[in-house]
């Protein structure tokens, strides 16, 4: 410490004892000479930036590749406890149809395509109720697979749109065809290309016109003859008949039938038929009559539901389940032999089930009266009391061009 005081010392000394610096010049001297200094007259060269060392974007790219050689080796491990395909359900959860999935993906305006005026339940849904056109149209139209069958199907649109496209929110069916059949995307739907007829389409009250192209195919066969006569009846709901006609408004004359001068009776929702189960290609399950075949009464339409028709439908009725059918005025009652577990279905197998015998049922203009049935509520059913007649069977979501 003493030393660190004497140098102090002889520092502040040395500094005193320092001659005084002082410049007798004026300043106009002293800014006379800066303007000769060429030294201050140089332009001033741009400093070099000293590049920065980017060791930030190679700090991430290194945390980035740590991260995944972490990540990568989890989910590539199939016993990995956080693998989707190892997920546990829980238990009696039903899972969300894949249709509302794609609706929160979708546009506001496909989302008013595509949602139903009721919530729908979570089993999907093969026949259409008067619940589901409060707010919205049914649009029936019957389209053609690649088997050489007619599906119909029950297209569920807004009223707001069908206004804006037609100016209406009662429509008949030959506007509706109109407007919508010629931009259905049929094949994204799981059909073939049918649609539109190849005819000019109008009404005359309660009958159908159809104005053929004389380059139509209809007559090719008598399988494309009975496809047209199907797809007509799935068609045209709300009217009594069709004529089929040439260009010029004359009867129309088929290779395979001749002349069709009498009108075709259209059977609409009272088509007398039952239901079988018909799957697609890519392995959708619609309901469908029997090619149209049609039956005297509604308890022979529904025990022939038991049995499997041919090899491109299905029997509804699982394996095991019976049932028997009485009517009481305008309502069948379907008893089945043994009480039905509905939950020990799968669940598309006895909405499958359900929904066929209410269709068959609506078909002949009845309810339906479950009995033996565990379940006094399941889905969005009342097994209490008669369930609602269906309208229209395979509601879609509509899609277009």
């Amino acid at each position: 410490m003493s030393n660190d005081k004497w140098n102090e010392e002889k520092i502040e000394t040395t500094l005193r004892e320092m001659p005084t610096i002082s410049d007798h010049r004026s300043k106009e001297d002293v800014l006379a000479r800066l303007k000769k200094d060429p030294r201050v007259n140089e332009e001033p060269q741009p400093k070099k930036k000293r590049m920065k060392a980017k060791w930030q974007p190679i700090l991430v790219a290194v945390a980035a590749i740590l991260l995944l050689s972490i990540l990568v080796p989890t989910f590539l491990n199939p016993s990995n406890q956080v693998s989707m395909d190892k997920a546990e359900p829980v238990d009696n959860a039903d899972p969300a149809p894949a249709s509302l999935e794609e609706n929160s993906e979708s546009t506001e305006s496909s989302q008013d395509m595509a949602t139903f005026s009721r919530a729908l339940p979570t089993a999907p849904h093969y026949a259409v109720y008067p619940s589901d056109v409060a707010k919205q149209k049914a649009f029936h139209i019957g389209l053609a697979t690649n088997q050489a069958t007619v599906v119909p199907v029950t297209f569920l649109i807004p009223n707001e749109l069908v206004e804006s496209d037609l100016g209406t929110i009662q429509p008949d069916a030959v506007a509706l065809y109109n407007m919508y059949a010629g931009k259905l995307d049929e094949e994204s739907l799981g059909f073939t290309e049918y649609h539109p007829f190849n005819a000019v389409i109008s009404s005359n009250e309660k009958q159908v016109w159809m104005k053929f192209a004389a380059d139509h195919s209809y007559d090719m066969a008598s399988a494309t003859l009975e496809m047209l006569n199907q797809a007509v009846q799935d068609t045209f709901y709300g009217f009594d008949e069709v004529k089929f006609l040439r260009e010029d408004g004359l009867p129309i004359v088929f290779d395979q039938i001749g002349e069709a001068s009498k009108p075709i009776v259209l059977k609409g929702s009272k088509s007398q038929q039952a239901y079988y189960r018909f799957t697609q290609e890519n392995g959708e399950e619609l309901l469908s009559s029997n090619f149209g075949k049609s039956f005297k009464s509604p308890q022979e339409a529904l025990l022939s539901m038991k049995k499997k028709p041919n090899d491109i439908y299905s029997s509804v009725v699982p394996e095991g389940v019976d049932f028997k059918v009485s009517e009481d005025k305008e309502v069948l009652h379907v008893e089945f032999s043994d009480v039905l577990d509905l939950d020990s279905m799968q669940v598309e197998e006895a909405m499958q089930l359900i929904e066929g015998i209410l269709l068959t049922a609506a078909s002949f203009d009845r309810q339906v009266q479950f009995d033996q049935i565990m379940q006094e509520q399941w889905q969005d059913f009342d097994f209490t009391q008669p369930l609602p007649k269906p309208i229209g069977a395979n509601p879609k979501f509509l899609i277009l061009k």
